[in-house]
Formats: structure tokens, sequence, C-alpha cells
């Protein structure tokens, strides 16, 4: 993706404790939440497989009513995926 051009905002509400946990894994990483954000949304609009099939697992797990939000290892999962780990 291009670095170049206008930028748009999006607006997210999370768990306090979801947003506390999400922050320092990216200052572990010395990465921005925003830098994370954009890296993920990357590859999800690449098609990469390994952010793909975590977003087709909770879209499933909604149509199932069976999840209500991302759970801690979901989220876990998603990190390791974008960061390589």
């Amino acid at each position: 993706m291009s670095s170049i051009g206008n930028r748009k905002s999006i607006h997210v509400v999370l768990l306090e404790e979801t947003h506390i946990a999400f922050k320092m894994m990216c200052i572990r990483d010395k990465l921005t939440m925003q830098e994370f954000l954009e890296g993920c949304i990357s590859r999800f609009l690449d098609g990469e497989e390994n952010i793909t099939s975590i977003a087709k697992e909770i879209s499933q797990g909604k149509q199932d009513k069976t999840i209500k939000r991302i759970t801690a290892s979901e989220a876990d999962a998603v990190y390791r995926a974008i960061s390589g780990g």
C-alpha cells in the first residue's frame, strides 16, 4: 500500500483491558497502535491467508452466534500472524 495520499480516520471502541493489552504489546515491539493496525489491514486487503483465515473464523462465529467478541487467544493469534511469530 502506498504511504502517499490522504488519510482517513477510523474510530473503534475497545474494552479497557483489551486496549491496555493491545497498547502494551505494541509498545513491546516498538510499534504504534496505528502502525500495527495499518499493517494488519494492508495484509488483510492483500489477501494474506494467515489474517484472512482469522477474519473468516470470526465471521463464522458471529453467524453461528457462538462468539460475542474476540477472545484474548484470538487477539493473540492475530498479533502472532501479523508479527510473523
